[in-house]
């Protein structure tokens, strides 16, 4: 009985001191790690410059969106990117992604847009929900939605945009 209060003497008193922090210069410093986002996995989808539509894709999902491609969309006449359609969640919202082969292209066709009415400038166009519309370097996106918390997460997952090269 002894020897059990001694080793449980012992073992209290040995938890209760605190082992000295190793040396700076120690190997068990941690070391900061920068991961280079620029390194296309092999699937081939840089992540800097211009976006693709694996960046996109990407993105999206990272941000936790659930996308859904449509088929069948309307004609769209104010924007002439390679264009993508999606329902997000469960269906009640869409988003309509559109690429193009440069930022320049795709300003060209955002610049005749009024961004408060997604609509050609000097003319109104009404929609049975309003569409924001996103740009980010190459990518142009109309989002429609009700839902704040949507649009919000959406705007921000495409506005941020991809690095750019440091080349």
């Amino acid at each position: 009985m002894r020897l059990r209060v001694a080793v449980l003497a012992v073992a209290v008193a040995s938890c209760g001191r605190e082992t000295p922090p190793p040396p700076a210069d120690s190997a068990a410093t941690p070391q900061v790690v920068a991961l280079d986002t620029a390194v296309a996995p092999a699937d081939g989808c840089l992540k800097e410059g211009l976006w693709q539509w694996c960046s996109v894709l990407d993105r999206l999902e990272r941000a936790g969106v659930v996308l859904t491609p449509r088929d069948s969309v309307p004609p769209n006449d104010l924007l002439r990117g390679q264009r993508r359609t999606f329902t997000v969640g469960a269906g009640e919202d869409e988003l309509h992604l559109f690429l193009y082969e440069s930022e320049a292209a795709r300003r060209a066709d955002t610049g005749a847009i009024d961004s408060a009415t997604v609509s050609p400038k000097g003319e109104r166009r009404s929609y049975r929900v309003q569409p924001l519309l996103v740009t980010s370097n190459n990518l142009a996106a109309l989002v429609f939605t009700m839902n704040e918390r949507t649009s919000e997460r959406l705007s921000l997952a495409l506005s941020a945009g991809l690095p750019q090269p440091t080349r």
